[in-house]
């Protein structure tokens, strides 16, 4: 038996990793996507995290950013994002454009919930007032007196984090002490949206402030949101950009809707068929086959148990790409069933979502010549 003792490695501390995401506009997906995806690709190897952007869904004026990585590379690499996005534009001529973060938007989420700052309150910021010995106030120096035309007003970004609604009360904190502390210790603001994003339990949370201010932010915030368990093992629904089938038959965006309710709210009743309630869902079309599944057994098992007919929308191939949507239609004679099956489905598709990013932030994107589209998550 030898007596001499083995000595083992000294253990690893592993840096926790998040995945937050982010709402984005078009335009601002685009400027952060760069030419040929140079800017998000500079991000990406600056601080190894994995971040990509949605596809683009026709007749939608939003995309989701997701970015995965270490709480502080993933805090950076957004702050780099609302870097980005103050960047000044200009047009072919070189005129300079208006930035984009006083766009007006017909889907009201992608508005900024908080008003543009002034230069008054970056000044009461950055320079405060001083207390003498006789406990009289005192400007910090004469020559700061014409900084007011200094202050980098520009500089300062909003970042639309999505956040589960069931966390937001851990952020937020007993009485608002938290998010207060996170607004005093950083100098930035914060506001929660009222409304949950359509068809989702999420929220957006605004963050306006300078861009390393903002990332200390979301090394609070990621720390809150690891550490915050939910005993109560609510589902969550992802938010994601799409349309919604109306009853005129068209694929309209509610831009308006600012309530979460699962469409099945809204049930056809065919009182001359049966009593047959019926519910239509509308699917992105990349998404369909994953949730028909194999020789169609996802489907099948999915009808089984619910007790529903679902009739899919065959596809006309010379009028749809992978940007359109299908219409799945729910039949059933009772409410419940045709409500279990389309929160079933919705599952389905959050999970392959889910799936498929998980697969993005894990893998090694290797570019095949064509043009880049690394950053869009399938």
């Amino acid at each position: 038996m030898s007596t001499q003792e083995e000595t083992l490695p000294p253990p690893q501390t592993v840096s926790p990793t998040i995945v937050l995401r982010v709402l984005l506009s078009l335009k601002e997906a685009a400027k952060i996507i760069g030419l040929k995806g140079s800017t998000i690709s500079k991000i990406r190897e600056t601080h190894g995290v994995k971040i990509g952007i949605s596809e683009k869904v026709t007749g939608c004026s939003d995309r989701i950013l997701s970015c995965a990585g270490p709480i502080i590379n993933v805090a950076n690499a957004l702050s780099d994002c609302v870097d980005i996005l103050n960047e000044k534009d200009y047009d072919a001529e070189g005129n300079l454009l208006p930035p984009l973060k006083f766009e007006k938007y017909n889907f009201h989420f992608l508005n900024h919930l908080l008003p543009p700052p002034s230069r008054n309150e970056v000044l009461e910021e950055e320079n405060g007032e001083e207390e003498n010995d006789d406990g009289e106030t005192k400007k910090q120096d004469a020559n700061e007196a014409n900084l007011e035309d200094q202050v980098p007003v520009d500089k300062i970004g909003n970042l639309r984090l999505i956040v589960p609604n069931r966390h937001l009360s851990s952020i937020i904190g007993k009485g608002g002490v938290r998010i207060k502390a996170l607004i005093e210790t950083y100098g930035v603001k914060i506001v929660a949206s009222k409304h949950f994003l359509p068809d989702s339990s999420e929220r957006v949370l605004e963050i306006q402030g300078f861009p390393a201010s903002i990332s200390k932010v979301l090394i609070e915030i990621s720390e809150i949101l690891l550490n915050d368990v939910d005993i109560n093992f609510i589902p969550e629904k992802h938010y994601y950009p799409h349309l919604k089938h109306q009853s005129n038959g068209f694929n309209t965006r509610q831009e308006s809707d600012t309530s979460y309710h699962p469409s099945s709210n809204n049930f056809e009743n065919n009182s001359n068929n049966n009593d047959e309630f019926k519910v239509e869902v509308l699917i992105p079309e990349i998404y369909v086959g994953a949730l028909i599944g194999k020789q169609g057994n996802r489907i099948a098992n999915l009808k089984d148990f619910t007790k529903t007919k679902i009739i899919i929308e065959r596809k006309d191939d010379e009028s749809r790409d992978d940007s359109s949507n299908r219409i799945f239609t729910i039949i059933g004679h009772l409410p419940k069933n045709v409500k279990l099956a389309e929160s079933m489905l919705l599952k389905n598709l959050d999970s392959e979502i889910e799936r498929r990013q998980a697969k993005f932030n894990s893998d090694t994107i290797v570019s095949s010549g064509q043009p880049i589209k690394h950053e869009d998550i399938e």
